[in-house]
């Protein structure tokens, strides 16, 4: 087996480039449970969602027959990157229920031996310590994360990555895993008719209030199904743009 480091940098790369082979359109069934504990707070969202992928603009129906709406997808779109650059907006609320992951540029790298004339290129990730846990397998490669101070100081991020576990097959990720002190966020991924989605999403927050006094911990669950990749979509306002 590959060091962990070699690993990581191969399967961000492999993430990145499903990402970019999304299918231009996307429709799916997701169900979210919300639930703040400490406010007895116990919701299940349904909503039947068709996204156009390039911009992520989606038409959203409350089921069975509730409202329907054009925003981002709901509660994000099943091909998102977890291995690359994001910022997820959250308050807790059912209307804005993991209301937007904004997303960024995908992580990759590039192999430096390519452009190195040495004999010996010795290669480490910058941000991150990664080591294989013990549970790894030669079948799913469980990689552990430790985020270095090159990356934690001056950082306004309240959460990094923890845990990627890999089908060492195809270098995709299964399951991503970001943890932090107020933050869980948890990606769990799925090979649909080729495409590389998300099918489980868990996020958990704790807000604090003014000076740390008193928390709530808010915690939505997701869980997506009946995808399906139209060539066209149902909705005419999702038609690409000439």
């Amino acid at each position: 087996m590959i060091a962990a480091d070699a690993q990581f940098r191969l399967t961000a790369n492999a993430a990145a480039a499903a990402f970019a082979s999304s299918p231009p359109y996307i429709a799916y069934k997701t169900d979210v449970v919300i639930d703040v504990p400490s406010m007895h707070q116990h919701k299940v969202v349904s909503r039947a969602v068709e996204s156009r992928t390039k911009d992520d603009y989606a038409v959203l129906q409350d089921l069975p027959s509730g409202q329907r709406q054009y925003a981002h997808s709901f509660p994000l779109i099943p091909t998102f990157d977890a291995l690359s650059y994001f910022r997820v907006t959250f308050n807790g609320n059912r209307r804005d229920l993991l209301s937007y992951v904004e997303p960024g540029d995908p992580l990759t790298f590039k192999d430096p031996r390519e452009t190195s004339h040495a004999d010996v290129v010795i290669v480490s990730l910058r941000f991150y310590h990664a080591s294989y846990a013990a549970d790894t397998t030669d079948a799913v490669a469980h990689i552990e994360m430790d985020a270095l101070p090159t990356l934690t100081q001056g950082n306004r991020s309240d959460f990094y990555i923890h845990d990627v576990y890999v089908d060492t097959a195809t270098n995709l990720p299964t399951r991503v895993v970001y943890i932090g002190p107020t933050t869980t966020f948890t990606c769990d991924y799925e090979v649909v008719q080729t495409h590389w989605l998300v099918r489980h999403v868990t996020y958990v927050h704790t807000f604090y209030g003014p000076l740390r006094i008193g928390r709530v911990t808010a915690t939505a669950d997701a869980t997506n199904g009946d995808f399906a990749f139209p060539a066209a979509p149902s909705d005419p306002k999702l038609v690409s743009a000439p």
